[in-house]
């Protein structure tokens, strides 16, 4: 079935992506080097295609192989769900064989350079790219994912995964920031054969314990596999979720929790989570299993998720790297058919389900009384501090938040950790209101107008670190934005802080000192990163916290 399968593939690609790939620099080759050349730059728009929310031209357009691409066949940036897309290609005339180690780790290193923003080691067509590049390298909330794609049948060496999963790993010590899709030729020819962009997503389900509504409109519900639910999202990702829904966002507080409980305590997943909602053209039971609540299994058409991107996507990350986690995981879900549903009612349950009732780990800070204490303190002062969500800062000028406040307090400790908290993921500081890091920040020793001042040297910091942006080169402004956090630490620990609690004394004078301060961090700063650690990729770097204390030795 091999050969039928490759020009199965061959003609999808010809067809699909062919008149939008740039091909000139094959123009005095062979027919044959061209074809080979243009099928495996259509793999690689394929797989861009394929995984990111982007047409065939522009997937086209993606394409970077050439001569001195560094082993990058592809770049895409998708801007509105923040991930850059690093492809490799391999076309394999035969449908046998694989990629080669050696071409793996040129893929990774060629990965390795564009994180770092070196341009200079690339081709013309990615150098082209980078100003899109560069907004990714800008925003420390993006995320990457690396595709390698090949027409054989085999899998890539265990030595080639080893080392793409030794990178992987590096990387995401910090956050959950890179992840890896590895397509080969039965993966290909199941995309294809199973339709194009759009097309229907249908599926068997087995419920255990399961339920129905008839009225006013069908719904069946009940328990499902971890494992299955995994394998929809490696199927049918980025389909499976409606448009209008985000997808999944890697490692935020709440991810973090999920996929926490998969790894320690799987059997108690059903219990902790909230569960997905599903819609679907139509949903029936199979006969198989008769009348038996225990366990039921429906045909599903059409599928949609539109509540649980979070708990699917971190349910499919626990399987790529605790697969046996999920022998034991199972998850709440529902399936409302929409056969006689009015019509808009799927839009209804979609921005319904993802607005009403939720509660973030900050909604708990308001139990904690020193946040009112504080409040209080201020507002005699005539600031007004805002620590409840859904609360709007009408006038920056005498106001601020809860974030603002955690983040100046997270800066001001002594210790770089909770800086890089703060940077890394902020939700962690507020996870229990009655121990650390929390009660480090928020004591009964912290007075309201402390705070206060912590806020305008904070803001006096940003400030000369925002204006600095504008006359610098790339890589010094990929140290301000992303390192903005550890230079505000550096600032504070060589501020002369005493004082501060007193509302009698001015903080005047200290905030004219301030500018210079900055400056001088943000030079010592990136002078002391780009020598322990060169080339590095710096969103990864200020979320690491075993780099950030040797950074911080460092500049001590």
């Amino acid at each position: 079935m091999s050969i039928i399968h490759i020009r199965q593939i061959e003609t999808h690609l010809l067809n699909t992506f062919a008149r939008y790939i740039d091909m000139t620099d094959y123009e005095n080759k062979s027919e044959s080097e061209k074809k080979s050349a243009l099928l495996t730059r259509s793999l690689a728009a394929f797989s861009v295609f394929n995984f990111s929310e982007t047409t065939e031209e522009f997937a086209g357009k993606s394409i970077t192989d050439g001569y001195g691409d560094n082993g990058i066949d592809a770049v895409h940036y998708d801007e509105n769900e923040k991930i850059l897309y690093i492809a490799q290609s391999k076309w394999h005339h035969d449908g046998t064989g694989s990629i080669d180690r050696g071409d793996v780790l040129k893929f990774i290193n060629g990965a390795k350079d564009i994180l770092a923003g070196n341009f200079s080691k690339f081709n013309s067509k990615i150098q082209n790219k980078k100003d899109v590049i560069e907004k990714f390298l800008y925003d420390a909330s993006a995320k990457i994912c690396l595709i390698i794609i090949h027409s054989g049948q085999q899998q890539i060496g265990q030595e080639s995964i080893r080392d793409l999963d030794e990178y992987i790993e590096e990387l995401n010590d910090a956050s959950d920031v890179i992840s890896r899709k590895i397509l080969r030729q039965g993966d290909i020819h199941r995309i294809i054969s199973g339709g194009a962009k759009g097309a229907p997503i249908n599926f068997d389900v087995m419920l255990r314990h399961w339920g129905k509504m008839d009225t006013p409109y069908t719904t069946f519900y009940g328990q499902v596999s971890a494992k299955d639910v995994a394998s929809w999202y490696e199927a049918y990702y980025p389909r499976l979720f409606a448009p209008n829904l985000r997808l999944f966002l890697g490692s935020t507080d709440i991810n973090s929790g999920l996929i926490e409980t998969l790894k320690t305590t799987p059997e108690k997943f059903f219990y902790f989570n909230n569960g997905i909602t599903a819609l679907c053209s139509n949903i029936s039971k199979k006969p198989i299993g008769g009348d038996s609540k225990e366990s039921g299994y429906f045909e599903c058409c059409d599928v949609s998720i539109v509540n649980g991107a979070q708990t699917v996507g971190s349910i499919a990350s626990i399987k790529n790297t605790h697969p046996d986690k999920l022998d034991n995981a199972s998850v709440f879900i529902r399936f409302i058919s929409l056969e006689k549903c009015p019509e808009g009612f799927g839009t209804e349950v979609t921005r319904a389900t993802n607005t009403q009732n939720r509660i973030d780990k900050r909604d708990f800070v308001s139990l904690d009384p020193e946040q009112e204490r504080i409040r209080t303190e201020l507002q005699l002062s005539g600031i007004h501090y805002f620590y409840k969500s859904g609360e709007r800062i009408s006038s920056p000028e005498d106001s601020f938040d809860l974030i603002e406040a955690t983040i100046a307090l997270a800066v001001a400790q002594g210790d770089v950790s909770l800086a890089v908290q703060a940077k890394r993921e902020i939700g962690k500081l507020w996870d229990d209101i009655s121990k650390a890091p929390y009660k480090v920040l928020f004591n009964n020793s912290l007075s309201g107008i402390n705070l206060w001042n912590f806020i305008l040297i904070l803001r006096k910091i940003e400030e000369t670190l925002i204006g600095t942006q504008e006359s610098c080169d790339n890589r010094t402004r990929m140290y301000i934005i992303h390192g903005n956090r550890f230079i505000a630490h550096q600032v504070f620990k060589h501020l002369d802080l005493s004082g501060l609690q007193d509302p009698k004394n001015s903080i005047s004078g200290l905030l004219v000192t301030i500018s210079a301060v900055t400056l001088n961090y943000i030079t010592k700063t990136m002078e002391s990163g780009e020598m322990l650690y060169p080339d590095s990729y710096l969103a990864h770097l200020f979320k690491n916290l075993s780099k950030c204390r040797k950074l911080d030795e460092a500049l001590a």
